[in-house]
């Protein structure tokens, strides 16, 4: 399946920044396996061994073991015109590369079975092993998923509340932003309280990724703080046009 729509949330997040991160550094990608059902799993896994081609995965898909099945894996492709999987130029290692610098784990980083298209959540781990003990199913852990909207980065938000400005993404008391670090153009959209930084309602800022922190999502702005997008349930940004 292709269907970004059907993976986890942050996942689609993650996948949109790295595609505009992608682009800025001229190395276009597409988005190709996305969820996978025990049925193509289990033909994979039978190529190879009981079918012909390959060896390309050790995943069985009655076991669940593929992080496809979960949603919370994708497969990447080149996108130049050059060869969908044309690995000249170290094309996969640098998309690789940029993909953990957003937080995401990558398959060209496996020992066994080495797979550079492979793109994934890493907070359960590279295998499946965690949410099977935590889930049991695909279908259960899925219901956990929290439904936020994504929110496309190079984009300009407007805030609806105001809000502490954080040195790192989540609301922890040790990463409130001081009033006085900030440079000028940022003290013009923030007011002080109590020695700390709080970003003004109705302020606009450019968002350049985010972060999910439990139910919550953050977004830094292009000097490098962060706010609240999503907070406690509720959307606290609104979208401009540019």
């Amino acid at each position: 399946m292709r269907d970004i729509r059907a993976l986890h949330p942050q996942l689609q997040q993650k996948l949109s920044e790295l595609q505009t991160l992608c682009r800025k550094n001229g190395l276009p990608i597409g988005i190709g396996e996305c969820l996978r059902t025990i049925q193509e799993q289990d033909a994979l896994y039978a190529q190879g061994r009981t079918e012909p081609g390959n060896k390309v995965t050790n995943a069985r898909g009655s076991t669940y073991s593929s992080q496809h099945q979960w949603g919370i894996a994708a497969d990447f492709y080149r996108n130049d015109g050059t060869g969908a999987f044309n690995t000249a130029g170290s094309f996969f290692e640098k998309v690789g590369a940029l993909a953990r610098s957003l937080g995401l784990g990558w398959g060209g980083d496996w020992k066994s079975l080495v797979d550079k298209p492979h793109l994934y959540l890493p907070q359960w781990g590279s295998t499946t092993a965690e949410l099977k003990r935590r889930y049991g199913t695909p279908d259960r852990f899925r219901e956990q998923w929290v439904k936020h909207p994504v929110f496309e980065t190079d984009r300009s938000y407007t805030v609806t509340r105001a809000c502490y400005l954080r040195t790192s993404a989540g609301a922890k008391s040790t990463n409130l932003t001081a009033y006085h670090t900030l440079s000028d153009a940022v003290k013009k959209k923030c007011s002080k309280k109590q020695g700390y930084a709080v970003f003004k309602k109705k302020r606009t800022f450019r968002l350049v990724r985010t972060e999910y922190v439990g139910k919550n999502v953050w977004g830094q702005m292009k000097s490098g703080y962060w706010v609240p997008l999503v907070y406690k349930g509720k959307r606290r940004v609104n979208t401009n046009i540019n």
